[in-house]
């Protein structure tokens, strides 16, 4: 999890499976590792940005979220 401004935070994964599409694998990691570093403060996820490449042969997909967290 990278801080940014005014309270938001990134996290960016890179999915090396194989195939064409969108990489569901590092999508569902970003949001389990935001909602865990949420849930420590007793808050939920708010989605500022969502930004997906998907994979393609020889280019892997990748994700980047940019979240806040917000209270419950």
């Amino acid at each position: 999890v990278i801080p940014m401004d005014k309270g938001t935070y990134m996290i960016s994964k890179r999915d090396g499976a194989p195939g064409i599409g969108a990489p569901v694998g590092a999508k569902a990691d970003v949001y389990i590792e935001a909602n865990e570093f949420c849930g420590k403060q007793g808050k939920d996820v708010e989605t500022v940005n969502l930004e997906i490449e998907n994979t393609y042969p020889a280019r892997p997909g990748s994700v980047q979220l940019q979240f806040r967290c917000v209270p419950k």
